[in-house]
């Protein structure tokens, strides 16, 4: 009696050991996944216009540009948690009330003939992101200040600074951002924010 007891039990313990082996290793590959798929879905870009302008002529070029968020702290996250995360932001924490740094590279796809800037900057700055309805879920707001370092051919400049302000749709996965630009050559840029968190 005592033998069929202790090999039941031995049965019983390798069975449930096997079963969180298996589930550890699920763990670590819905981890893997989840890391993937999302460093996958940051690659896809929004799409920006931005101003090329001399003091005679004037246009708009198209371009790419991607939402890069190292650092946000949020203002109403459960006394629980930390208020900081750093790039894989939880979508609810940013809407709500929150303030964060971000950069952007951007890619315009033909030449500043005009202002004679590279095609290639790189934007940085902050930004504090409003609740507007529903907490933010449904619409937000965003108000910044940035500095874009592009380089110009022409003036031998490194950038210029700017404002931005913006409004997010869908869980601040969607929205619209307007920059207003401090450079007589480059004086705005507009561009459908898509950032997948």
């Amino acid at each position: 009696m005592i033998i069929r007891v202790l090999l039941i039990s031995a049965i019983f313990v390798v069975l449930i050991q096997s079963h969180s082996v298996s589930q550890q290793k699920d763990f670590t590959l819905n981890k893997k996944a989840k890391y993937l798929s999302w460093s996958l879905l940051q690659l896809i870009p929004s799409p920006t216009l931005v101003s090329d302008a001399n003091k005679e002529n004037a246009r708009v070029q198209f371009g790419f540009q991607w939402q890069i968020i190292p650092v946000n702290f949020s203002f109403r996250a459960n006394k629980l948690v930390s208020p900081v995360q750093f790039f894989m932001i939880n979508p609810v924490r940013r809407v709500t009330g929150s303030a964060e740094l971000f950069v952007q590279p951007e890619v315009v796809t033909s030449g500043f003939k005009y202002s004679g800037f590279n095609n290639f900057a790189l934007s940085t700055g902050g930004r504090f992101i409003i609740p507007i309805h529903e907490l933010g879920e449904n619409i937000s707001a965003s108000v910044g200040a940035k500095y874009t370092f592009r380089k110009n051919g022409l003036t031998g400049e490194d950038g210029y600074s700017g404002i931005e302000a913006g409004v997010y749709f869908f869980g601040g996965m969607m929205g619209f951002q307007f920059v207003k630009n401090l450079h007589e050559n480059n004086k705005f840029s507009m561009s459908i924010y898509l950032k997948y968190f």
